[in-house]
């Protein structure tokens, strides 16, 4: 029985089954004489997480120039030898997503070994005919974070700085109105733009809450006191209180069209 009808019947990837497609993808890259060196990333460049973690992989080619060559030849391998159920390609970010039949995931992220950069520290390079791909991305830790995520935060705030009084200002109108669930969701929009902000000043991926884990406790509980768990109005009120007094504090530095004081005062003509 090969693969893909191991795959169809129906289960759950285990640990041997990753094991065994990891092999599967070096030896599909080893098959393409543009790929100068494939690179581990992600938690199994340490071990892994636990049983469920995917596969996490970059792959550095001879030149940017064969980018989407090499992205159309490892998909059309992968697919060759594996049932997916989901394949995305996002030519911008060179980035290739599969999910497998058995629901193992694999990431393949390509660039040039030329500007090989390790965006976060954990990475385990499989081979490299170069000889210099490790040193490139050791080299890359001592400022790809305040690249990647200095650069992310300005976005942010500029983008937050123009917006998130106004949710908030929303948030207090649908509280009065008795619109607990418009209240809810203009609460959580605000709540992902604070988050947005902590990951960025932490260095940490904020979205999906994908590494939100890592922030200090402080920080944790200051996001558990924004959540709302009832549509009791005391409760909304209070969640909105809290976000405010926060995002203004992270803020603070900035120039906000609407002053916090100001914000109270419209929040105490709706009580």
């Amino acid at each position: 029985m090969n693969i893909k009808e191991l795959l169809k019947m129906g289960y759950v990837f285990n640990v041997n089954d990753r094991q065994n497609t990891f092999d599967d993808i070096v030896s599909i890259a080893k098959e393409c004489n543009k790929i100068i060196s494939l690179v581990q990333v992600g938690s199994g460049s340490a071990g892994y997480h636990d049983e469920k973690s995917d596969l996490d992989f970059v792959v550095a080619l001879d030149s940017g120039n064969s980018m989407l060559e090499v992205m159309d030849f490892m998909q059309q391998r992968i697919c060759e030898k594996y049932d997916v159920s989901l394949f995305r390609q996002d030519e911008a970010r060179h980035l290739q997503v599969y999910v497998l039949a058995n629901l193992l995931e694999i990431d393949i992220g390509y660039g040039g070994y030329q500007h090989a950069a390790a965006i976060k520290p954990g990475f385990k390079v499989i081979y490299d005919k170069s000889g210099t791909v490790e040193d490139k991305m050791n080299q890359s830790r001592k400022y790809m974070d305040d690249r990647i995520f200095g650069e992310k935060y300005k976005k942010d705030v500029e983008s937050i700085q123009n917006s998130f009084w106004l949710h908030l200002m929303h948030a207090a109108v649908a509280v009065n109105r008795g619109n607990t669930l418009r209240a809810i969701g203009e609460l959580e929009f605000v709540r992902n733009q604070y988050i947005d902000l902590l990951g960025d000043r932490h260095k940490l991926e904020s979205a999906f809450n994908r590494e939100m884990d890592n922030l200090p406790e402080d920080a944790k509980d200051n996001i558990r006191s924004t959540y709302v768990f009832s549509e009791n109005p005391k409760d909304l009120w209070k969640s909105i209180l809290n976000l405010t007094d926060l995002i203004y504090e992270e803020m603070k530095d900035y120039s906000i069209p609407i002053s916090q004081e100001l914000l109270c005062e419209y929040y105490n003509s709706l009580k």
